[in-house]
């Protein structure tokens, strides 16, 4: 007789099985792999044997993009892929929540010469060993295999790894001990019959009559749904916010592994100076990372108006709907971005007029300034005519970090008479955002050039460095249309080598000048030119532009100057001037097509 002894063990079962079987029926073909005795143990009519009944694993290939692929392979925006010679010289962890990344790098090694792979990063695929596919790391299992494959010393082998939305904090790894790294190592086992909570390589093919128990004493031996089970992993996710810290990005470490090592090894988890590292993490605490696994996030600005990421999934449309209410949606997403990140645009539409929520696209490319600009205004207008029609709006882009607010915060700022300080402070304060707070100030100059005639009447809009490349020694002036009708030359600073640079404030409009070098009139031949009705030729600059419901989006003229926006409080006249021209933007948006009229 056979009898095993588990003090303090957990029981799942998951799966549907026969009541009809009995406790010790169920458990009358158990195949288990000992890793340790190096077989395959099958527990048949009470004693342990030897058995070969365990299925061969079955590796989910994905063949890398070529030619000739049908379907080819992609990877989302956070990920990378390189092939490297064995050895790699990459040393492994294994983290509670399923999670692979790179724990250190081999000094030396191929892995720290590519200057591409660094610690933190994610394993998320890599080349089986005959070089024909990827396999995606999901459980233990793979990382197994892996293991063994890259015991081989030498050829190619391809990995594709996910970088950190946000600085992986690299000195947690020096603070950490060996308890930490054998967490739950042997102490807390898992009893259960639910196969799928196996790894890959302990899927057995004992069916029988019944359903076969398990005995599991390490965490590294289940599936991701294991290892949420067996850890909590919710708590584990929000242990780091009990006290009030942020919570770091890797659980704690069940197991480290890497290639089979020849020679001595110095392994560092980073070749810089731990201290500058740790320096430039504090600095970086204020700043926004985006983190596409955490879902749609969103905050509440006013009863009419929700600002936030990008709708993921169904559910996210159905939680708009049931739970927020929103009616209409203000999407400045692109296609190929919701692409990239694995979104389908065309189920979330579908989704969104099931749910009858009126779904508008408007893209706006992602980090262009000046795309932000020109378009503000009818996003503006857009958004005026759904509050207008008693919608509630969800204004959304990718990260709902910098297009979704901006479009808020000049709405406040333009429709309701507040200046761009308190519009800015006050989404800002509300929902965790960095707007591009410049687009918004030149979109504003823009709309008011919209009603004015003529040049602009008030302060400085704009501040313009000439810049003249000439030889050491010169003596450089700037004569124009702003100097006193040609009459009052600034005087260029030498700004090192052959730069000089004037800086003038003006407002918007166009403007001819030149520059006299040395008592010789000349035009600079990196800046735009233009002759005037003398046939002289001049130096020629366009300080804003003008706003519109269809913006044109040329490409700017190559011009050695350096133009910025000033962010001032407007005059009284100004604000008038905003308020009509927003206005007129907006009513020159159909009510019902919402496109220009």
């Amino acid at each position: 007789m056979c009898s095993l002894q588990v003090p303090n063990y957990r029981v799942f079962n998951h799966s549907s099985f026969d009541g009809n079987f009995s406790s010790s029926e169920k458990l009358q073909k158990c195949v288990i792999l000992s890793t340790f005795w190096g077989v395959e143990l099958c527990f048949n009519d009470g004693r342990f044997t030897p058995s070969s009944a365990v299925k061969r694993r079955q590796y989910r290939r994905i063949s890398v993009m070529s030619s000739s692929s049908v379907s080819p392979f992609k990877m989302n925006l956070n990920e990378y892929m390189v092939t490297l010679e064995k050895p790699l010289g990459i040393r492994f962890a294994l983290s509670v929540d399923g999670k692979v990344f790179v724990h250190a790098l081999k000094k030396g090694g191929n892995a720290e010469k590519s200057r591409i792979i660094m610690v933190g990063d994610t394993l998320k695929k890599a080349s089986d060993s005959s070089g024909g596919g990827l396999i995606v790391i999901k459980d233990f299992g793979d990382t197994e295999y892996e293991t063994k494959m890259m015991r081989e010393n030498s050829g190619p082998c391809s990995l594709v790894l996910e970088r950190p939305f946000f600085p992986f904090p690299i000195h947690q790894l020096y603070l950490m001990n060996d308890i930490d790294i054998l967490y739950n190592r042997g102490r807390v086992p898992v009893a259960t019959w639910n196969k799928n909570l196996l790894a890959s390589n302990l899927r057995t093919s004992c069916e029988g009559s019944g359903n076969s128990g398990f005995i599991v004493f390490s965490p590294k031996l289940l599936t991701l749904n294991g290892w949420n089970i067996l850890s909590d992993g919710d708590q584990i996710r929000q242990q780091g916010k009990l006290n009030g810290t942020p919570s770091l990005p890797f659980s704690p470490i069940i197991n480290i592994f890497s290639e089979k090592d020849i020679g001595d090894s110095e392994w560092a988890h980073g070749n810089f100076p731990l201290e500058e590292y740790v320096k430039a993490l504090d600095r970086s605490k204020g700043e926004l990372y985006y983190n596409h696994d955490l879902g749609m996030r969103y905050s509440k600005i006013t009863e009419q108006i929700y600002v936030g990421s990008c709708i993921q999934k169904e559910s996210d449309v159905e939680m708009l709907s049931d739970v927020v209410g929103i009616t209409a949606v203000l999407n400045f997403q692109s296609g190929i971005e919701a692409e990239n990140w694995g979104i389908n645009a065309n189920i979330i539409n579908e989704s969104c007029q099931r749910f009858n929520i009126l779904m508008i696209n408007y893209p706006i490319r992602e980090g262009d300034s000046f795309d932000m600009r020109k378009k503000l205004p009818f996003c503006v207008g857009l958004l005026l005519r759904l509050l207008k029609k008693n919608q509630r709006v969800y204004v959304t882009c990718t990260t709902g970090f910098d297009r979704s607010p901006a479009c808020v915060v000049a709405y406040l700022h333009w429709m309701t008479d507040t200046s761009l300080h308190a519009a800015y402070n006050f989404v800002t304060g509300l929902h965790s955002c960095k707007p591009d707070r410049p687009a918004i100030a030149w979109a504003t100059w823009d709309l008011i050039a919209m009603v004015e005639n003529g040049a602009h009447d008030g302060p400085a809009t704009h501040a313009v460095t000439f810049v003249w490349n000439g030889h050491e020694g010169e003596d450089v002036y700037l004569v124009g249309d702003f100097t006193g009708n040609w009459k009052e030359p600034i005087k260029a600073v030498h700004k090192g080598g052959p730069r000089f640079e004037a800086e003038v404030r003006l407002s918007q409009g166009k403007y001819l000048y030149k520059y006299i070098i040395s008592g010789n009139w000349r035009h600079s031949t990196t800046s735009p030119t233009e002759r005037d009705e003398r046939g002289n030729l001049n130096n020629v600059i366009v300080v804003g532009d003008v706003a519109s419901v269809r913006p044109s989006i040329q490409q700017q003229k190559k011009d050695a100057n350096i133009m910025k926006v000033i962010e001032r409080p407007l005059t009284e006249n100004e604000r008038f001037m905003l308020a009509k021209a927003a206005r007129c933007v907006a009513f020159s948006i159909c009510p019902i097509r919402l496109a220009p009229k």
